[in-house]
C-alpha cells in the first residue's frame, strides 16, 4: 500500500509540475456559485463546503497563478487520497491546451465544450501518467480564454475509492466561480 501511495503522490506532483510549467469529462450548464471566497492575487474562486485549498509553492514562495483545490480535509489531501483540481492562470501567449494535454496524459480525447459561469470551457479527457507510466487515473484538462490570457483546470476525478465528476454540483460551482482579478 505504501508503494501505491508513493506512486500516486509522485503522479500528482508530476502533474502539478507539468501544469505549472505551462506545460477533459463532459457536463453542461452552469451551477449556483457558493462557498468561501479565496483569492490568489491573480484569480478568485468560491471554495465549496467539503473542499480545501492548497496554495502552490515554487522555491518556497506561493505562486499566485496556480492553486490546488481538494475535495476533503487537509489530512486527506496531503496523503493524496482525495480527488483534486489544479487551477492555473496563464498570461497572454504561450499556453496551448491541446499540446499540454497530449504531453501530460494518455488516451487523450476531446471533450464537449461546456458553459460554466461566465466562461465556455473546452478541453480533453485522459488517463494520468507520470514519466510514461500509466496510473489509470482519469483526468479532465480544460481551459478557457479571457482577454487573450487562459485559465486551465486539471481535474483528477478519482483517488483511492473517492470520485468526483464534472457533473457534480460542487465541481460545477467551483469552476463557475473562477474569475480573473
Amino acid at each position: 500500500m505504501l508503494h501505491k501511495s508513493f506512486f500516486i503522490s509522485l503522479l500528482c506532483a508530476t502533474a502539478l509540475v507539468l501544469l505549472s510549467c505551462g506545460g477533459g469529462g463532459s457536463g453542461s450548464g452552469s451551477a449556483k456559485v457558493s462557498g468561501t471566497p479565496y483569492s490568489t492575487g491573480t484569480f478568485n474562486i468560491q471554495v465549496p463546503k467539503g473542499w480545501e485549498v492548497s496554495p502552490f509553492y515554487r522555491s518556497g514562495e506561493i505562486v499566485p497563478n496556480t492553486l490546488g483545490v481538494h475535495k476533503g480535509t487537509a489530512l486527506e489531501y496531503r496523503s493524496m487520497s482525495v480527488p483534486c483540481m489544479q487551477i492555473q492562470f496563464h498570461p497572454k501567449g504561450g499556453h496551448n491546451l491541446e499540446t499540454n494535454a497530449k504531453a501530460a496524459y494518455q488516451e487523450v480525447k476531446e471533450m464537449k465544450a461546456v458553459q460554466l459561469g461566465k466562461y465556455k470551457w473546452s478541453g480533453y479527457t485522459g488517463m494520468g501518467t507520470s514519466n510514461g507510466i500509466r496510473y489509470d487515473l482519469p483526468v479532465v484538462y480544460m481551459g478557457t480564454e479571457v482577454d487573450g490570457a487562459q485559465i486551465s483546470v486539471a481535474i483528477w476525478l478519482e483517488m483511492g475509492d473517492k470520485k468526483i465528476s464534472l457533473d457534480d454540483a460542487d465541481v460545477k460551482s467551483l469552476i463557475s466561480s473562477i474569475t480573473i482579478e
